[in-house]
């Protein structure tokens, strides 16, 4: 007997995804702490520079907490960040509502800038992981239940580098996320019975949000062109107009930057401080692309254990699902990734866990619903304790990133042992702005989810 997902009128799915999104939004809250806020300030610089002073360059911050350093270069006479400027720019936006409260960096710059980080990375990520479940929920084994799509969408969420990097108003977390629901809206396009509606909806959330992806971050821009051809693949003319202006749309704001700063819209950050930044650029050496295959192994191994166990788990998806467009774009989107960062010179300073693969996290993870379809329960029920194990040492990893800095340096050290070891020294005290604020919230939460799971499988065990 086939039992979906919570399909008593007790357990509303909607109620559920919801839950499931304020529980790991607001634990992401929690764990932003002082450490991140004052090591990555470059991203509140670039939010102040906007709201404040009308203009994308960053010097003349008054805060000693922004004072332009790291990733800028020079341009005609103004310092400007070798970034892509979605991340100024949406935290700007949140900035602005902030600062016509009386809230401003100057005077409350910790609560401030964790504010703004909640209401941009760590809310863009916690959807991100909903947009995720519901992925895994369809991919994974009829009847198989939530364990498999949870499973997945917490070893994304809390057990990968995404959860070390939630807690930063960074422009590759804001990416993934924008990627994921992306992919999402294209997976659900591809759907029949919706109304032409509700397909033009999701058509243009998709161009918009993959726009807004590459107007945050270059890294997966080779992912975005590989959802491009998912999207067309799927060969809804009629929706491509809609998918296009929209697509137009997230890319205006870079277009606008580039040609404010650089006086040419197509001039990305990156080319006009090339003399500087040049080791983003893509090359290809042997020697190199070695190099990379071993410190990304490596990097994977220590941070992120689940990842391979993802990986695996793509295996046992059966042929049928194999073929199809989904997984296909699921497994090209890695291998585009995995090719850009393989044959570039940089590998991510000063870093938490393997950064560069932050775009793979959620779409490796999507592996764990593979092992739904294992024929034996046993095998399931192993399968299962595997996915735990490498769930929780990768979540104890992670959560040390996350609550307790994500900025490594010098270079190649082991973050996490170095993380633990300053804690242990106590040298260090960090603080947590929105802690007090949103612990009691999560706990709420945490409780309402575990009932909604406990009645989920008193549900199941009445049923069967």
């Amino acid at each position: 007997m086939k039992i979906r997902l919570m399909t008593s009128g007790k357990l509303s799915p909607a109620r559920f995804r919801v839950l499931l999104f304020l529980l790991l939004w607001f634990a992401y809250g929690v764990a932003i702490n002082s450490s991140n806020l004052r090591e990555f300030d470059l991203q509140q610089v670039g939010v102040q520079a906007i709201v404040e002073r009308g203009h994308f360059y960053l010097e003349h911050s008054i805060p000693n907490q922004l004072q332009s350093k790291g990733d800028v270069f020079e341009y005609r006479g103004h310092n400007y960040a070798a970034k892509q400027p979605g991340q100024f720019m949406v935290g700007a936006v949140v900035y602005f509502l902030l600062h016509k409260l009386g809230l401003s960096y100057v005077h409350q710059y910790l609560f401030t800038a964790a504010l703004v980080t909640f209401f941009t990375t760590s809310l863009v990520l916690a959807a991100s992981a909903v947009a995720l479940f519901e992925l895994a929920k369809e991919l994974a084994a009829d009847g198989s239940g939530c364990f498999w799509p949870l499973a997945t969408t917490l070893s994304y969420a809390l057990a990968t580098t995404a959860f070390a990097y939630s807690g930063i108003a960074h422009h590759d977390a804001l990416a993934t996320g924008y990627l994921v629901i992306a992919f999402y809206f294209i997976f659900q396009i591809s759907k029949t019975g919706a109304s032409p509606r509700a397909q033009s909806l999701k058509a243009a959330a998709t161009g918009l949000l993959l726009g807004l992806t590459l107007t945050t971050s270059m890294l997966p821009f080779s992912m975005v062109v590989v959802c491009l051809v998912y999207f067309i693949s799927l060969r809804r003319w009629r929706l491509l107009p809609i998918f296009l202006l929209a697509l137009i749309a997230g890319l205006l704001p870079l277009f606008i930057y580039n040609a404010v700063s650089f006086g040419n819209p197509f001039l990305l950050p990156n080319v006009a401080g090339a003399s500087m930044f040049s080791d983003t650029f893509i090359y290809f050496d042997p020697r190199n692309l070695g190099n990379k295959l071993g410190f990304y192994a490596g990097a994977l191994a220590v941070y992120v254990p689940v990842f391979a166990v993802g990986l695996f788990g793509l295996s046992y998806y059966p042929s049928k699902l194999k073929r199809g467009p989904a997984f296909l774009t699921l497994l090209a989107l890695m291998i585009a990734l995995g090719i850009f960062v393989l044959n570039i010179k940089s590998d991510g300073d000063c870093q938490f866990g393997p950064r560069y693969l932050l775009p793979a996290m959620p779409f490796a993870c999507l592996g764990i619903a593979g092992y739904s379809y294992l024929s034996h329960s046993f095998e399931r029920r192993l399968a299962a304790v595997v996915v735990i194990l490498a769930g929780v040492v990768s979540f104890v990893i992670n959560l040390v990133g996350a609550s307790r800095g994500a900025m490594s340096c010098p270079h190649g050290e082991n973050a996490f042992w170095s993380n633990v070891a300053t804690f242990q020294s106590g040298e260090v005290v960090w603080t947590y702005p929105l802690a007090s604020w949103l612990l009691l919230p999560l706990l709420i939460c945490t409780v309402l989810f575990v009932v909604h799971i406990v009645a989920w499988r008193k549900t199941i065990s009445g049923s069967s």
